[in-house]
């Protein structure tokens, strides 16, 4: 089983896989772990090539990340695509939220590489607002690539806690069975 987990950031993909992880067992490839490690320059095709290396060793797995450029690579294998749409607001207010933890305690979150280091720029105002117009801009470009791979019914839309747990709780009655 071939498991995506997409949505914007702070929408809770990297927790959501943790969990699901927790009830397969099966490997967890974060992206924001492979693509914060390295120069932005080269970092989406070591992207790619982990995505792939990934995807062949394993018979299960669980992708978590958006990274719209290489959905190419991902939806083609994808038995499973979970997509976390979560208010804007929400995802926003995480998104400082970790931030802030990040510069408070100096310490990353543990799906993202241990090089990161969170600026607080002009690079990460842009990303606050890639965050704030992600439904506007990026939903559609995702539709479409979902059309493209003619993957709409393994689409699994899940849009607050609530659906997540109910999710997760299915998912572990079938686990055990």
């Amino acid at each position: 089983m071939k498991i995506m987990i997409i949505g914007s950031s702070g929408s809770g993909k990297s927790t959501f896989a943790r969990e699901l992880g927790k009830i397969t067992s099966y490997p967890i490839l974060h992206l924001d772990k492979v693509f914060h490690k390295y120069p932005s320059e080269i970092a989406r095709e070591k992207l790619r090539e982990a995505t792939r290396i990934f995807i062949f060793q394993n018979e299960n797995v669980i992708i978590d990340g958006n990274y719209g450029s290489t959905l190419d690579e991902r939806l083609p294998f994808a038995d499973e695509v979970i997509w976390l749409k979560t208010p804007r607001l929400k995802t926003t207010f995480r998104v400082i939220k970790r931030s802030i933890k990040s510069r408070v305690f100096g310490k990353n979150r543990p799906d993202i590489a241990e090089e990161f280091k969170e600026k607080w720029d002009k690079e990460y105002l842009e990303f606050l607002k890639f965050v704030w117009t992600f439904p506007e801009k990026e939903f559609p470009q995702i539709e479409q690539k979902i059309k493209e791979f003619n993957v709409e019914n393994k689409v699994i839309i899940l849009k607050n806690r609530k659906d997540k747990e109910k999710y997760l709780a299915n998912y572990g009655r079938k686990a055990k069975n």
